[in-house]
């Protein structure tokens, strides 16, 4: 991403979550911030988190890394980094939980004028030791003119 001001940007945001023989979607369009600051590019949008209050959350990328933050109702840190193992944290009013994301991919393109740009996590997830299932997220970006 150019070393630009900050962007508006309309998304797209889809999760599959696959375990055993089952499937859970999730769906929901937004709009967020996009800039840059030092050698890392953020994403910042408001997520609806099934059954929760909406969540501020923001994606750091510094080329090799992505790191998810949410904060709110939910507070989260995670990180994903194609090929490996990373340990993270979620916590809600009522508990805190160790978290480990085994990360397959990581792709990341910022949009570029009329070009769309995407986002993509293949990873399997566990909460406090107990895999929750293969997760895939997709965001698809594109420029806002507010």
């Amino acid at each position: 991403m150019k070393r630009a001001l900050k962007r508006f940007v309309k998304m797209h945001f889809q999760t599959k979550v696959e375990q055993d023989d089952h499937t859970d979607t999730n769906d929901f369009t937004t709009r967020g911030e996009l800039f840059h600051k030092g050698n890392q590019d953020y994403l910042r949008f408001e997520e609806a988190i099934p059954g929760l209050e909406k969540v501020q959350t923001t994606m750091k990328w510094d080329g090799h890394e992505l790191m998810l933050i949410r904060q709110g109702v939910v507070l989260m840190r995670q990180a994903f980094i194609a090929g490996e193992k990373t340990i993270g944290r979620y916590v809600t009013q009522e508990a805190s939980w160790q978290t480990e994301a085994i990360t397959e991919k990581v792709f990341v393109q910022w949009p570029q004028g009329k070009n769309r740009g995407r986002i993509e996590i293949l990873y399997r997830f566990l909460l406090q030791g107990q895999e929750t299932g293969r997760h895939y997220v997709r965001l698809t970006l594109e420029e806002d003119e507010r």
